[in-house]
């Protein structure tokens, strides 16, 4: 079985090529599963706000493979099920399965108490009811203040806020008894590994980006870190576990 997870294209309608060019580098890696593990839209303030290529893109990725699945990030976590659902899609809140863990990443970055705090607020069901009861256009211009407002604190904040904190990794691992954990946000792309662990990181996305590749066999799990682009599908950083064995092995 081979699985794509990709997070973080941060598309937006007034740059509507890039639309276009993910869905390019996407079709030239051909997968049974594809996760999309966030912030696949710059800005979500409620599925009447969807455009026609919000929609396009959306249908492109429900008959991209058998099993799509959408995990909220911190920019898009108002898109609904019914929605997702409309086009083949499934939303989950992670995605777990043979000791692999794919989330959005928002939640390992716990230093960053502004956002968490922030985070906690919006998620709130009365908030959430509140916000989408509002005019669209009021909720456009209320996205668009935030996003301004994110721009200007990530400007002026020490660099390792915005990380995964290592405690944080390990604790979440532990608790769902996970040996891969993949997720984006931090736009830090990368393989960790610790202690028989690994942790894969996604990039953010211009004309292309870096996605987690997985192929799972009986007899092995392949883990690599690929870059992708209309050009096709290159591989950047692969490691290899044997089954059986807790040993992990760098190929590239």
């Amino acid at each position: 079985m081979r699985r794509l997870i990709v997070s973080d294209f941060h598309l937006d309608p007034a740059e509507p090529e890039r639309y276009f060019a993910v869905i390019d580098a996407l079709s030239r890696c051909d997968c049974d599963q594809l996760i999309l593990a966030g912030d696949v839209f710059e800005a979500w303030v409620g599925d009447d706000g969807a455009t026609d290529i919000d929609k396009q893109f959306l249908e492109f990725c429900g008959q991209y493979c058998n099993d799509v699945v959408f995990i909220h990030g911190n920019r898009d976590f108002l898109i609904s099920d019914t929605f997702l659902n409309s086009f083949g899609i499934r939303l989950v809140a992670h995605y777990t399965d043979d000791a692999i863990l794919v989330i959005h990443g928002d939640e390992l970055c716990t230093s960053d108490h502004a956002y968490q705090a922030f985070k906690l607020e919006v998620r709130q069901p009365s908030w959430i009811n509140s916000f989408l009861t509002k005019p669209l256009i009021e909720r456009q211009t209320i996205a668009e203040e935030l996003r301004r407002a994110s721009r200007e604190t990530q400007a002026n904040r020490a660099e390792a806020i915005g990380d995964a904190v290592d405690t944080a990794v390990e604790g979440l691992m532990e608790n769902q008894h996970a040996s891969v954990l993949i997720h984006g946000h931090t736009h830090r792309p990368a393989i960790h590994y610790t202690e028989g662990n690994l942790r894969a990181v996604t990039s953010d996305w211009t004309h292309s980006g870096l996605g987690v590749v997985i192929d799972s066999t009986q007899s092995e799990l392949i883990v690599s870190l690929t870059h992708l682009s209309a050009q096709g599908a290159v591989i950047k950083e692969q490691w290899v576990r044997q089954a059986g064995t807790p040993e992990w092995n760098r190929n590239s």
